[in-house]
Parts: C-alpha cells; sequence; structure tokens
C-alpha cells in the first residue's frame, strides 16, 4: 500500500484512533472494587472485613479464601469482633489457612468474651461436637445459654430442645415455650416448625390450633419441607373461620418483616 495514498492515511488514522481510545479506557477503568480495597489497605477494619467478604464470595472472580484469610486478620489485629469470629472458623475448619483448633478457638473466645452471640454458637458447636477438642458439654450447654440470651436465634432452638427433653438440664417446657416463640419471631423456621408442634399438642397449656397453623404457615411459605406437609394435616381439623385466622395472622406477620 503505497503511503501517501488516501487509503493508507485513513487507515493509519483509524489505527492511531483505534490506539489512542484503547489507551484512554484502559486508564479510565477502575481497579474492581478500588474503593474497598484502598479502604482496606489504609486500615479501615470494617473495609477489611468487607473485602474478605468479597474474597469469599467471589465477587472479584473466584472465590479465593486465602485472600479472605488475610484481610479478615488484618481487622482481627484491630480487634474486630466479627471478623474474630469468622477467622475462628476458619481456623477450626482449616479454611484459607492451615487448620489450626486451638487458634481458631482463641479467636472465636475473644469475640465471644465481648457478646458476640455467633461466636458464642461456634463454640457450643465446637464443643458439643468436638471439633478439634474433646466433647464437653458443661461448655456446650454455658455457650448454648449465652448466645441464646445474646438473640441468636439457632441457640435459642437448641436451647429449647434441651429443655423439652431434659438433656443437661431439666425439664422444663414453658421455658422452652418461650425459647421458641424468641426464634420463631426470628425467622428461624425449625423453630417455628417446633412451635406449631408444641402447640398442637397443647404441651403444658391448652391446643391452639389457630397459632400453630400460622407457624406451619409461615414456615411453609418459607421453604421448610414439614411446614407444607403439617399445613395440610392441620386444616383437616378446623374450622374455616379458624384457618382464615390462621392465614390472616400468617400474612401479617410475613408482611411486617417486607416477605410479602
Amino acid at each position: 500500500m503505497v503511503k501517501n495514498s488516501p487509503l493508507f492515511l485513513l487507515f493509519s488514522g483509524l489505527l492511531l484512533v483505534g490506539l489512542f481510545l484503547s489507551g484512554v479506557y484502559c486508564g479510565a477503568l477502575p481497579e474492581l472494587g478500588y474503593e474497598l480495597k484502598a479502604a482496606a489497605r489504609s486500615g479501615d477494619a470494617s473495609a477489611q472485613l468487607e473485602l474478605a467478604r468479597a474474597y469469599y464470595e467471589g465477587v472479584f472472580g473466584m472465590p479465593d479464601m486465602a485472600r479472605a484469610a488475610h484481610w479478615l486478620q488484618q481487622a482481627a489485629d484491630q480487634g474486630n469482633t466479627d471478623a474474630e469470629h469468622i477467622l475462628g472458623r476458619f481456623y477450626v475448619n482449616g479454611v484459607g489457612v492451615e487448620q489450626d483448633a486451638a487458634a481458631g478457638i482463641a479467636l472465636l473466645r475473644k469475640a465471644a468474651d465481648k457478646g458476640q452471640p455467633q461466636a458464642q454458637a461456634y463454640l457450643a458447636q465446637v464443643f458439643g461436637q468436638g471439633m478439634g477438642v474433646p466433647r464437653d458439654p458443661t461448655q456446650f450447654l454455658y455457650w448454648t445459654r449465652l448466645a441464646a440470651a445474646n438473640g441468636d436465634a439457632q441457640s435459642q432452638y437448641n436451647l429449647a430442645v434441651l429443655h423439652l427433653t431434659g438433656t443437661l438440664v431439666p425439664v422444663d417446657p414453658a421455658t422452652a415455650h418461650d425459647w421458641l416463640v424468641l426464634s420463631a419471631e426470628q425467622g428461624y423456621t425449625q423453630a417455628q416448625i417446633a412451635l406449631g408442634e408444641y402447640l398442637v399438642q397443647g404441651i403444658d397449656r391448652d391446643p391452639d390450633v389457630v397459632e400453630a397453623c400460622k407457624w406451619f404457615a409461615i414456615a411453609a411459605t418459607r421453604g421448610h419441607p414439614k411446614g407444607r406437609e403439617y399445613l395440610s394435616q392441620i386444616v383437616e381439623h378446623m374450622t374455616v373461620a379458624q384457618m382464615d385466622e390462621a392465614a390472616a395472622l400468617a400474612e401479617a406477620w410475613l408482611a411486617a418483616r417486607g416477605l410479602r
């Protein structure tokens, strides 16, 4: 092609424009998560925790557990309670780090001693199942009680079951009922099912099929496999008025939590 020909000049011009635009756009495109990463590098513990979550979930591509653990460590070193809790679980299970149950439990205890309910609940699981340590029912009960008192829904359910069965604690249906209500109101579907069963059987009180039906309906709506089964069974023993009342109560509960 002749260098001074119109076709050559046009081609050269397009090439230069393409190179220019390529340089402009490559320079203008920020690194994915740039602001979050910059904040984390500057020492913001909350940003470090969020960046760890992003790596764990694969926000920047494939999940990267090692990087997640790195940023959790940075936040934990600053005393971030949530980071201590999650990093403790990483060490107990060997996620993103070499498995070290002792290090994991130490981190979990730091968070638990600060009142972090999920760390308390996980410590209960560690001692209840013997995850890297000997099983210890006393420690299991201690941390379950603390986590339940601090609002952990699963621990509230677990404590209710202990009081219903008399495991590690005296049988106490009334206390079990109260823990089931707290857990169910938080949306823990297993507690909703258990509370429905409790109310159908009328343990230490008169049966309440309307309230039981309400909880079965809520659990069914939220995907619990037993919810629909129990709902279909209980409506066979209810009047139309009772079913309408239960449905209204369930709808109100779901709507109040933005689930409708």
